[in-house]
């Protein structure tokens, strides 16, 4: 029976209802927790009794969950309720391709944005192993903002595993000699049809029969009835797109065609070998004209004949009139490949002449190097200078370069400046605590961010003062006249959200972009009047920008994969990496003698075990996380993650039942509940916060570290229930944890950690820890202290902090060292038997670009 409105179904209230789908209802709903409103999908009640009907129903779950991307549809919740089995899901604005299709073809330019969309979906889904396996006009949803989003997994199978032989209630399924093929005809590839094992290159003929439908209003395989169509699609091919309509660019009905080829052989290899050539074709397209529709019948040809002849003379000359007198297409970008090694490439740049590459990078387990090769060349050369970070290149070939780096990522990195001859030599040594730098135009100076007292101060040259941060600066660069420093300003430290920021030589600051959830990598246009940069806004993937210096900002170019700016040749022509971020997190679950692998998405960050053990805490930064993050928790024997909501994961509660995230596009600090239970959101009453939150032993408050006006920073406590913060310990003492039986305080004063009572007395330091080992937590009987060293073989101790002794309790190595960006973030449980890690890759591939639109 249908759901009425104000009905409850778990801890949501059905609002309306939306549809029905081939399994179910769909219902609009009200999450109360979080205060939005969600869609829910429910079960028909013949299903119930369906073991193979539920068993999709949960697959399709399972396979939505796996995918967090802005372009597929975000699953927050599943569950049953009086045997009725449910899925709750983001509640989409919009209206199918199918419903919009109705109004005929859809113009050239928007088509290819939409078709760009639907392939980095599919990138997502492919790499996770997931076959859509019903890719049609129904199943792809435009939102009322121009997103596109991929509706209905419940055909989705695992790559590697068996196909399902199941129905789909609602699809027309086709029965064939080997057995039951899945899907929609006209949409379905051959394989697919014929019931032969299919991988992702089904999908990739899927896309191009819808692609061929959004351009020409009529589906590539037609026919009366369903053999007809099945006929057309196993043996005959799709009409010609440039005779159905000239506006559609030869390039264009080439790649579908490449898209729609009886053999997978023959068909692109990948969605991302696709999305390049998608992406090339959206830069290309800027016309924007609509998509003609199919010409009318002919008249009767013996009745019209001389005048259609003369009508097509006329129509013809008047065509290639109007082709002389318009502009010639601007040309495609060109990409040549620079770097041919599986590696980690962290910065680059271009020589004067444009056909020189340094860069620096990393591969399997050896130390950053920085390397020299020509445009056009598949060799590069070390340059023997071992890790350094390359900076800038001066006109006369001089390397700025980072020695001595204090932090291990190289983005957050500071250390020692140095120049160093291109053909090599030793490092001179210029100035310490630096950020980032580049030489001026002549070469004779530099400018720096130099990091003194907790502040970033951008220099130039080195020793004038022309900005301060509280934050960080990344990415400076002097325009090309020398009047002006370029950079990436970040407010906090431990995230890469910025803004292109711009100085001139009398220090008036102006930040030119709105704020970017992700930025790195920038560089002058050559002409001097416009800053190039890559960056991510909420929910897309990392594209390249430029904004002039009156802040109009403009996107470049768009692939379906991450891109990073490094450099710009006096040509025009961009040096950039494409590069992917990978999480693998792994544990050794209670009981258990051997590692679990426990991935579950890349842009990751593991923040907290419970003591048990048996649950972790874990936050998604990735594609379709919005501004602030995406909070998610697991469980170590390997069942799926569920989405807590929105908000930064920091700490679990004692009893698993809360976990403090933070917001940061309002500053707040929420507790999250794990199950039943209403969001908090905890005031500090004027007590600025810095983070670092932590919980007391009985659950019931919840440490941090701020700041008064007027006062030093400082560990306070709050009552989880609200109330003003009290200071907990003396000022300068900060990020308490509290011993489980709440007596001790471990705590940062300065750079060193100590041990205070609760009332801040008998403060002592730790003893025995190592400046390159790290605390984790108190052991259960608050004497000892879990400390790891994240080094090649990651070694898990216990340490007494009173006589400095250690014990070892794991070395942990991880399997696959190439691409490791991050020392491993660790987390063991409270008796220390147990453990979870996760280690964060990046491999990148560095191109030249060229032919970039203006």
């Amino acid at each position: 029976m249908p759901l009425q409105p104000g009905s409850k179904i778990g801890a949501y209230e059905i609002v309306a209802v939306l549809g029905a789908g081939g399994m179910g209802e769909v219902y609009r709903a009200r999450d109360s927790r979080l205060n939005r409103d969600v869609a829910i999908k429910t079960i028909n009640p013949q299903y119930e009794a369906d073991r193979e009907g539920l068993r999709r129903f949960e697959q399709e779950a399972r396979a939505l969950a796996a995918l967090n991307h802005p372009n597929l549809l975000a699953i927050y919740d599943i569950g049953s309720q009086d045997g009725m089995a449910y899925i709750v899901s983001e509640l989409l604005e919009g209206e199918t391709l199918r419903t919009r299709l109705i109004q005929g073809p859809i113009p050239l330019r928007r088509a290819l944005d939409y078709a760009g969309q639907i392939v980095r979906a599919l990138v997502a889904a492919h790499e996770k192993g997931i076959v859509h396996r019903d890719l049609k006009p129904e199943n792809i949803f435009l939102t009322k903002d121009g997103h596109v989003k991929l509706l209905d997994f419940g055909l989705a199978k695992l790559a590697h595993r068996e196909a399902a032989a199941d129905g789909h209630t609602g699809q027309t399924t086709i029965t064939v000699d080997s057995g039951r093929a899945l899907g929609t005809p006209g949409y379905m590839s051959p394989e697919q049809l014929r019931a032969q094992p299919i991988d992702f290159r089904s999908d990739i003929f899927s896309f191009g029969s819808v692609l061929h439908e959004m351009l020409c209003g009529k589906r590539a395989f037609r026919g009366d009835t369903t053999a007809d169509i099945v006929t057309s699609t196993l043996s005959a091919d799709p009409e010609d797109l440039c005779e159905v309509n000239p506006l559609i660019p030869p390039a264009t009905a080439l790649i579908i065609r490449h898209c729609l080829e009886k053999r997978p052989e023959d068909r692109f290899q990948s969605a991302r070998d696709l999305m390049f050539d998608i992406g090339s074709l959206a830069v290309s397209s800027s016309s924007g004209n609509a998509v003609a529709p199919p010409p009318p019948d002919p008249p009767s040809r013996w009745r019209w004949l001389w005048w259609s002849l003369a009508g097509a003379a006329v129509l013809a000359a008047a065509y290639f009139a109007a082709r002389s007198l318009m502009p010639a297409a601007p040309p495609l970008p060109s990409f040549t490949q620079v770097t041919f090694r599986r590696s980690s490439i962290w910065s680059a740049r271009l020589t004067g002449d444009g056909n020189t590459v340094l860069y620096n990078a990393t591969w399997a387990d050896h130390p950053m190097d920085i390397f020299s090769t020509r445009v056009g060349s598949t060799e590069a050369r070390s340059l023997g200078i071992l890790n350094a970070d390359l900076l800038s290149i001066s006109p006369s070939g001089e390397l700025a370069v980072l020695i001595d780096r204090i932090d291990p990522v190289p983005w957050f990195n500071r250390g020692t400046l140095a120049s160093v001859p291109m053909g090599g030599g030793s490092p001179r040594e210029i100035l310490e605590d630096v950020q980032s730098a580049d030489w001026s135009p002549d070469g004779t100076n530099l400018a720096v961010v130099h990091h003194v007292n907790d502040e970033q101060r951008l220099e130039y040259p080195i020793g004038k003062v022309l900005f301060r941060c509280g934050g960080w600066m990344t990415d400076v660069r002097v325009s090309p006249k020398g009047d002006r420093i370029a950079f990436l300003e970040h407010v906090t430290r431990w995230d890469d959200r910025g803004w292109v920021s711009v100085v001139d030589l009398n220090g008036n600051h102006q930040r030119l972009t709105e704020e970017f959830t992700s930025a790195h990598g920038l560089a002058w246009a050559p002409d001097g009047r416009r800053i190039w940069f890559s960056g991510t806004r909420s929910g897309e993937p990392p594209a390249l920008y430029d904004v002039t210096l009156r802040g109009e900002v403009k996107l470049k170019y768009r692939a379906p994969t991450n891109l990073q700016l490094h450099d710009i040749a006096q040509n025009g022509s961009a040096l950039i990496s494409s590069y992917k971020d990978s999480t693998s997190i792994v544990a050794l679950p209670p009981g258990q003698s051997t590692e679990r692998d426990l991935s579950w998405l890349d842009d990751v960050i593991l923040f907290d075990l419970s003591a048990d053990g048996r649950t972790f805490l874990f936050q998604y930064y990735g594609p379709g996380s919005g501004v602030n993050y995406n909070s998610y928790l697991g469980k170590t024997d390997g069942s799926p993650p569920v989405r807590l909501g929105e908000g930064a994961a920091l700490a679990l509660s004692p009893d698993g039942k809360w976990v403090i995230t933070k917001l940061f596009q309002s500053h707040q600090t929420v507790l999250q509940p794990t199950g039943v239970g209403q969001v908090r959101t905890l005031d500090r009453e004027g007590i600025t916060d810095e983070g670092n939150d932590t919980w007391s032993p009985d659950g019931q408050h919840v440490l941090f570290t701020g700041m008064e006006e007027g006062h030093a920073s400082r560990c306070y406590i709050q009552d989880v229930n609200g109330g003003k913060p009290q200071p907990l310990c003396p000022e300068g003492i900060t990020h308490a944890h509290m011993s489980p039986d709440g007596k001790l305080l471990l705590a940062r004063e300065g750079k060193d950690y100590v041990i205070l009572r609760v009332d801040g007395a008998d403060k002592r330091p730790v003893v025995g820890l190592d400046p390159d080992e790290t605390i984790i937590r108190w052991s259960a009987d608050s004497q000892a202290l879990f400390v790891y060293r994240p080094r090649k073989m990651i070694e898990v101790l216990l340490l007494d902090p009173v006589s400095g002794h250690k014990q070892l309790l794991h070395q942990i190595s991880p399997s696959d060292p190439a691409g490791i960006i991050q020392f491993p973030v660790l987390r063991v449980s409270a008796d220390g038997k147990s453990y979870i890690y996760h280690v964060v890759r990046k491999t990148s591939e560095l191109f030249v670009v060229r032919d970039l639109p203006k």
